[in-house]
């Protein structure tokens, strides 16, 4: 993850050596939301051959770019798996 700054706001970026793609995460303007602009994601299954071993996701003109809506951290208790974490989210 690398930080920059893109003029008024912070964004995070991962960018994969070899051609294996990017993406970048920034809050939006209000702070309620993530905006997630994808580049290409490559993914390689380690128990396959080479040659079927990737696959890749490429972003085109109408999905380069996500908003992504905060939510209520009670909406994600079913997502939770460690009974700790799950605790914590349930006494707030």
């Amino acid at each position: 993850m690398i930080a920059e700054d893109a003029g008024n706001e912070i964004r995070m970026g991962c960018g994969v050596d070899c051609d294996g793609g990017g993406i970048g995460v920034a809050l939006s303007k209000d702070d309620k939301a993530a905006i997630i602009r994808l580049e290409r994601v490559r993914i390689w299954q380690n128990n396959k051959p080479d040659d079927e071993a990737g696959d890749e996701l490429v972003a085109g003109a109408d999905d380069k770019i996500f908003r992504l809506d905060r939510a209520d951290a009670s909406e994600c208790a079913s997502l939770v798996t460690d009974r700790k974490i799950l605790a914590a989210l349930r006494h707030k």
